[in-house]
């Protein structure tokens, strides 16, 4: 694939700069869902086996959501889209945090199912990072992963601290969800307005008719990218997941898994500083191949069970794999489409995400324990073994841009 080392001008970076704390935002809120939402299924869900439901309806409403949110983005623009999606954030962080105060394990899941609306529309942060710097795309895409991981850091840790200021415990936490949502809702809203030249009618007409869908599918650079992507999503899920109650199973404490939670969200979005800095040079499909590779490293920690180093690596390494696959495999995707294409390729990639996110939550609550564990990185295993392979082996055509 073709890359550039050009050094992005300011007018070039207004738009990232700006889509930085949205996704700060984004991660706020779903860093309080990721570190107590498994917890507090557990207390309300009237079996062990339904706790991680709550948290496995996010990637479902995500994926139920993507189209809908698509055809939005092109009638309404970027903006716009973004701050509705944010919206309905508000109304499920106020459902979560009434669910837990009437100990209603169906209100709190109807809560947590919708902010799968708010993920989703996060997802579409990514491509309007990598059309806004059509010359830097991966880079675009990898500063503003960057950009969560103070909010990764900070939000367990509010998360946790909020759980105590109401009555009823981890209450407070979820009226959090809702405050972060409010302000994202806000910020989205008051994004320049450029955003949305990127989807007008006027500029997607000027770059090109659409080419048909068995023609935009046939691109290796496509086909690769959502791979990529999926394998990361699928990955990153399942473990995450299923990896603070597999912990506890295996005799590790609630601190450990706390602390195994933390470094995996400090994997997720730290390395986006760094990657920003060398993926022009190294290129898209070898940053999403390096991915895959710690990927594999990840699994095979996870299939090494109990021992407390290997639990706390596996959760660390899927975390930065996620990072380098998503980074790769999103700008791959970005790279294979005309902007009169978009609504042929964003909402389809997005829906293999957000359909293995489903897939790997739902599995969660059978992997949960410390057999299922070892399994799970051994799937993990064998899934990103095939995926390096192919990025490595197979060269990927880049597509002619037409911006």
């Amino acid at each position: 694939m073709t890359t550039t080392t050009t050094k992005p001008t300011a007018a070039d970076t207004h738009l990232l700069r700006r889509l930085v704390p949205a996704q700060s935002l984004l991660v706020l809120g779903m860093s309080v869902d990721l570190t107590l939402t498994g917890i507090v299924g557990a207390h309300l869900a009237p079996t062990r086996a339904l706790a991680t439901l709550p948290f496995s309806l996010i990637p479902v409403t995500a994926a139920l959501s993507t189209f809908a949110l698509s055809r939005l983005i092109g009638r309404i623009g970027y903006r716009r889209t973004f701050a509705i999606a944010a919206s309905v954030a508000v109304l499920a962080g106020l459902l979560s945090a009434l669910g837990v105060q009437r100990h209603s394990f169906p209100l709190f899941c109807l809560g947590t199912a919708l902010v799968g609306v708010y993920n989703a529309g996060g997802g579409y942060y990514r491509y309007a990072a990598a059309e806004s710097m059509p010359h830097e795309r991966a880079r675009a895409v990898s500063v503003l992963l960057g950009g969560g991981l103070v909010a990764a850091l900070v939000g367990p840790f509010l998360a946790t601290a909020a759980r105590h200021l109401t009555s009823t415990e981890y209450v407070g936490s979820y009226l959090l969800v809702a405050g972060f949502a409010a302000l994202a809702a806000a910020w989205n809203r008051a994004l320049p307005r450029e955003l949305d030249d990127l989807t007008a009618p006027g500029t997607v007409r000027a770059a090109g008719e659409a080419r048909s869908r068995r023609e935009l599918w046939s691109q290796p650079t496509l086909l690769l990218g959502v791979g990529a992507g999926a394998l990361a999503a699928l990955a990153m899920t399942s473990m995450m997941t299923a990896g603070p109650m597999a912990g506890m199973d295996m005799g590790h404490d609630d601190g450990l898994a706390a602390l195994a939670i933390q470094l995996h969200l400090v994997g997720m979005y730290a390395p986006g500083f760094l990657v920003a800095r060398w993926i022009g040079r190294v290129g898209e499909r070898r940053v999403a191949a390096l991915g895959a590779g710690v990927l594999v490293l990840a699994g095979a920690a996870g299939a090494v069970g109990a021992p407390t180093a290997a639990f706390v690596a596996a959760m660390l390494l899927v975390g930065v794999g996620w990072n380098l696959a998503s980074s790769g495999g999103s700008a791959m995707v970005a790279a294979s489409y005309r902007p009169a294409e978009r609504g042929r390729v964003q909402p389809v990639a997005e829906l293999v995400g957000t359909g293995t996110q489903v897939v790997g939550a739902l599995s969660a609550g059978v992997l949960a324990t410390a057999a299922g564990w070892v399994e799970l990185g051994w799937v993990v295993v064998g899934a990103s073994l095939v995926a390096l392979v192919v990025l490595v082996r197979r060269r990927a055509r880049s597509v002619p841009e037409v911006r």
